[in-house]
């Protein structure tokens, strides 16, 4: 025990960074699947579906408002697997999964630096660790989520920002980062337009104009020439991407100013959540480029209709840094706290005691289990096609990327009504579905209608569970948590 604690006291960078590892490792091996439809529809399914039809690419039609950067590094990645011979759906997965969990240790190495730049080495220690094991991060840095995917570098250029008055190269890499933080996600640049203010009334010339040109630099040689590449002119998903959130952003979830507030409240976990906010407020004059860069951001999505908890997630990390740094020093300074040394504790215990529960529960979550371990079923036989069949909340997009293969051939019964019709344009295909896809407890039921509509036999295959939080979730929310029971049936040709 003297020797690990030896070893941490000599190398605390190096040690938050292998316990940050810890959990990351188990959610590569243990959380399996995709958390929401962005983080897997976007990334992984369509640079699959390209590398198996490349007309999906030539036939893409007018301007898509999603920058194609990320996609096209997933792109490269499943070339090169394939090419190594590694076409495993889950195979690719896990190393996909890896390769995020290595990249996210970003997140933990430079707040470590940043709170160390601010404050001391204590504080620092503490804020890694709480960083490295905050309970949602380990599984959403295994996710394929450009708000996650955007955070390393955004943090980056928030310490080198920090460092601008050391020299002009920092302002130039602080823009060349935050640079790449827009291009994976375009609503980042509040932060760095919000530190380029910040200088500007600070009269900072030299640091405002070399941070602007090396965030214009970096989006314009990768964004830029990505969108030429794609669309023909610069810029074309960001202007795209743009225009179409003025007009239809309350079409999607919607919800009033304090959502992601009481989103940090409850992930922050009450009462210690409380404590923390206030060490966040408190730090504003300290650390006040990151502190109105970040609130900046959390402001307009708090003000913005479209909210959905994952917008929120590129800020998370920087929030939990200075609210940790500022609630950490505070109760080194304040007389109180130190006259009630056993409150502090307790509080922190508590905290520690909910987020390790909550770290397993959700390092080892395998999310949308039925949808995917259903199309892995399928890898390696023979498939023409499917037939959805629904369930009582409706049809979900299945992830094809789990095959391996991939079809057109997909029809949609939504209702009991619709089998009759949906079975009329099976038999006009031809014997284009082999596999019928059945949701829901009444599954059997609808296999049968659809078998006499058919007049073929449906052959029972396999059933597929959802994972225990995927049953949790929907017994809670089965209106948007379609995670049912899956029956797999072979049509009988």
């Amino acid at each position: 025990m003297k020797v690990l604690l030896s070893h941490l006291q000599l190398h605390p960078l190096r040690s938050l960074l292998l316990i940050a590892l810890v959990p990351r490792l188990i959610a590569v091996f243990a959380s399996q699947g995709y958390g929401m439809h962005d983080d897997h529809f976007g990334p992984i399914e369509q640079p699959f579906i390209i590398m198996h039809d490349s007309s999906y690419w030539e036939n893409r039609g007018g301007v898509h408002g999603h920058s194609i950067v990320y996609p096209a590094l997933h792109y490269g990645l499943f070339y090169i697997l394939k090419g190594v011979g590694i076409v495993d759906p889950k195979k690719v997965m896990l190393l996909v999964r890896l390769l995020h969990a290595l990249y996210s240790l970003l997140i933990v190495y430079f707040g470590y630096r940043i709170v160390r730049h601010l404050s001391s080495a204590h504080t620092a220690w503490y804020t890694g660790v709480v960083l490295a094991l905050f309970w949602p991060f380990p599984f959403i840095s295994v996710r394929n989520l450009i708000e996650v995917v955007c955070i390393p570098p955004i943090m980056a250029g928030m310490y080198y920002a920090l460092r601008a008055n050391e020299g002009k190269k920092y302002a130039w890499w602080s823009g060349i980062l935050f640079g790449l933080g827009f291009v994976f996600r375009y609503q980042t640049i509040l932060m760095p337009m919000t530190i380029g203010i910040f200088w500007l009334f600070q009269k900072r010339w030299r640091e405002t104009s070399y941070l602007a040109l090396g965030g214009i630099t970096a989006a314009l040689l990768i964004q830029g020439s990505a969108d030429t590449f794609a669309w023909g002119y610069p810029f074309a998903a960001v202007l795209e991407y743009t225009r179409y959130n003025l007009t239809h952003s309350t079409e999607y979830t919607t919800g009033n100013w304090y959502n992601y507030l009481l989103l940090l409240i409850g992930a922050f976990i009450p009462p210690m959540s409380f404590f923390l906010l206030y060490g966040y407020v408190r730090e504003w004059k300290r650390s006040s480029l990151i502190f109105f860069s970040t609130l900046a951001f959390f402001l307009f999505l708090s003000l913005f209709p479209n909210k959905q908890e994952r917008f929120v997630f590129s800020v998370v990390p920087q929030i939990l840094m200075l609210s940790v740094m500022g609630w950490v020093d505070l109760v080194k300074l304040s007389r109180f706290w130190e006259r009630n040394k056993w409150l502090v504790k307790g509080l922190w215990g508590w905290f520690w005691v909910i987020n390790i529960v909550l770290l397993v529960v959700f390092s080892t979550y395998y999310s949308k289990r039925a949808r995917v371990e259903t199309m892995y079923y399928l890898y390696g036989k023979h498939l023409t096609g499917f037939v959805l069949v629904a369930g009582d909340v409706g049809i979900t997009q299945m992830p094809q990327f789990y095959t391996g293969q991939y079809t057109k051939c997909i029809f949609e019964i939504h209702s009991d009504a619709h089998i009759d019709s949906v079975v009329a344009k099976i038999l006009t295909a031809g014997k284009c579905p082999n596999y019928v896809i059945c949701f829901g407890p009444k599954a059997i039921e609808r296999k049968e209608k659809f078998e006499r509509s058919l007049g073929r036999d449906l052959l029972y295959e396999a059933t597929i569970q959802p994972s225990f939080l995927d049953n949790v979730f929907y017994q809670l929310n089965p209106r948007f948590n379609k995670n049912q029971t899956i029956y797999i049936f072979r049509i009988h040709w």
